[in-house]
């Protein structure tokens, strides 16, 4: 199974918590594809990150 998120300090570790591993990276996903710019835990989300687990 594959996931794409944000690089945000909650979804990350709850993903890892949950046995996925780092994948790779989209550099500046959510700055090139949104006209407005997107927060979560204060953090502005700048690259999509994929993480994937064997099932």
């Amino acid at each position: 199974m594959q996931v794409g998120t944000g690089d945000s300090p909650l979804t990350i570790p709850f993903y890892l918590k949950c046995g996925f591993k780092p994948s790779g990276r989209i550099k500046n996903f959510f700055v090139d594809n949104y006209n407005h710019p997107i927060y979560e835990a204060g953090q502005q989300l700048i690259d999509m990150v994929y993480l994937k687990k064997k099932i």
